[in-house]
């Protein structure tokens, strides 16, 4: 009988020349032969495609810095439009009856050519928001709220629903404005909620509605005792118990 299976197991593998090596073809040298092959006879395509290459990479390093640009271009534009704003809104409310019109009308144009020069991300939401206020303060409504809606997705849309509220408001559509203001409401995080629910509970006394204004009210000064609207919202509790 043969040996065993271990046996066999540990018989050497039939040798091979080393002459008949030499003779067969390096699978490398084989490989890389026929890649130059393929490079040499498709030169013009192979060339072609790399130029193509090239161009998209320059293309999308050139867009990423331009867009850098334009974006520092409309943070400046952005941060003068804030100064405007600000100016005028604390002079509209020390002094109600001055005319603040062109000063509002100055923070929007930076606004919109901030948005011009850069349309994108929380930069261009910040610029969206305040061209809102600015044609608000202007009572251009129909312009406010174009500016508004397009707010409502994203880190401001709490302002934007508030904004939206406001031109409700302002135009006597109360039972609108009470939706807007409490759908705001249902986010206990968010960090404009006290005013939505000052907004909410005036909207109920002008629909004569004086139990819910004052639930409302008393809540609003319970989340937050210390707020700078406490000692109003105190003022508020205390005329509706009457």
């Amino acid at each position: 009988m043969g040996g065993t299976y271990k046996e066999k197991e540990r018989m050497p593998s039939k040798k091979v020349s080393r002459k008949k090596l030499l003779k067969e073809p390096d699978e490398f040298i084989s490989t890389t032969g026929q890649v130059i092959e393929f490079l040499r006879t498709h030169q013009r395509q192979v060339t072609r495609a790399a130029v193509i290459v090239l161009i998209v990479i320059a293309a999308g390093a050139g867009t990423f810095y331009y867009l850098r640009s334009q974006e520092g271009k409309a943070l400046v534009m952005q941060q003068q439009g804030l100064q405007l704003y600000q100016q005028a809104y604390q002079g509209s409310l020390e002094n109600p009856a001055a005319d603040k019109k062109s000063d509002f009308q100055k923070a929007l144009e930076k606004f919109k050519g901030s948005l011009a020069a850069y349309s994108w991300g929380r930069t261009a939401q910040v610029s969206r928001v305040f061209i809102g206020n600015c044609y608000y303060a202007l009572k251009e409504y129909d312009q406010a709220r174009a500016a508004y809606s397009k707010s409502l997705e994203g880190p401001f849309r709490h302002l934007a629903m508030n904004g939206l509220a406001y031109i409700s408001e302002a135009q006597g559509d109360f039972q609108k404005a009470l939706e807007y203001y409490q759908t705001n409401m249902k986010d206990p995080h968010q960090p404009y909620r006290i005013e939505s629910m000052l907004g909410a509970a005036r909207c109920y006394e002008a629909l004569k509605e004086k139990p819910k204004a004052l639930e409302i009210y008393q809540k609003a000064l319970a989340q937050d005792p210390q707020s700078a609207m406490a000692d109003f919202i105190r003022w508020k509790v205390s005329e509706l118990k009457g």
